[in-house]
């Protein structure tokens, strides 16, 4: 099945945005009927990448959040009957990284990436860690990729897993799942709102993997935290998607998926303990929510 690719650039972060279209389309193989939207959410300077021919852009009238931009993107993949790839724009995509995913069809997928692999090139002269700058990048794509292909050999082609944080900073959601699970809830403010997604994918019995062959470079916080939100910002963007989250999910989902911490008793109660050890997070959804 074709799929619709989107990305969304904002102010914030518009620089990093250049880097991650050509990275794109360098390697990434796209089918005939694939299609790439880019939203200019806030009104940015496009540049080159405005004129490429393979990118749709849809100019926002008012800035969206990140689940509202998803939204309009869920309205085109399920009228045109595609697939939906959405992707941040601070992210360097590698050699056929999306090879993957063309076989993947009932489950959401999400490669893998420095936050959760940190690598160091032979030569030393590019160092990934959980979170970096263009300048810490320095262009150096050829050991980027010759990272990457050192990864996909340490493990088994397709190979997935689970983590107890698994933010959608890249991820495809087949057609099916967009129309049984439906669209992201616009309630949560620029956090949750995966989490959110995630656990109603479980509800419904479909997966949310790693899919963890595929490994790319994202920057990591440059649209919110590092991209020169100011840390009372920060805190009020944390506390009010906490607070979404809390009255949609209650206090033991909030613990053990939002705040990550001092959350064993929780397991122990709900017989889940044996599960999370195993990195089973869907059983650990199933049992405290059922």
């Amino acid at each position: 099945m074709n799929s619709i690719f989107a990305m969304t650039t904002i102010k914030r972060s518009n620089q990093y945005t250049g880097y991650a279209l050509d990275s794109f389309f360098k390697n990434t193989s796209l089918d005939n009927n694939d299609e790439f939207f880019l939203i200019d959410n806030d009104g940015c300077e496009l540049n080159d990448y405005f004129l490429n021919e393979k990118v749709k852009v849809i100019k926002n009238q008012k800035p969206k959040n990140i689940a509202q931009n998803i939204n309009q993107m869920i309205d085109k993949s399920i009228d045109k009957k595609k697939n939906l790839v959405f992707l941040n724009n601070d992210i360097i995509f590698t050699k056929n990284w999306f090879e993957s995913f063309k076989s993947n069809s009932n489950e959401v997928l999400i490669p893998t990436n420095n936050q959760i692999f940190q690598y160091q090139s032979d030569c030393k002269n590019l160092t990934l860690t959980a979170t970096m700058s263009l300048k810490d990048f320095n262009n150096n794509y050829i050991l980027l990729d010759k990272i990457s292909e050192q990864h996909k050999k340490k493990f088994q082609l397709h190979k997935k897993g689970q983590g107890l944080l698994m933010p959608f900073f890249c991820f495809q959601i087949p057609y099916e799942i967009l129309k049984s699970v439906g669209k992201f809830d616009e309630n949560f403010n620029h956090g949750g709102e995966d989490v959110d997604y995630r656990i109603r994918c479980v509800k419904k019995g479909y997966k949310v993997n790693f899919l963890i062959d595929s490994y790319l470079l994202h920057f990591h916080g440059k649209s919110s935290w590092d991209g020169g939100e100011t840390k009372e910002e920060t805190k009020n963007r944390d506390s009010s998607y906490i607070e979404v989250f809390l009255k949609k999910w209650g206090e033991e989902m909030t613990q053990i998926f939002i705040l990550r911490k001092e959350f064993t008793n929780i397991l122990e109660k709900y017989k889940a303990h044996e599960s999370f050890k195993k990195g089973d997070f869907d059983q650990v959804i199933k049992k405290i929510i059922s």
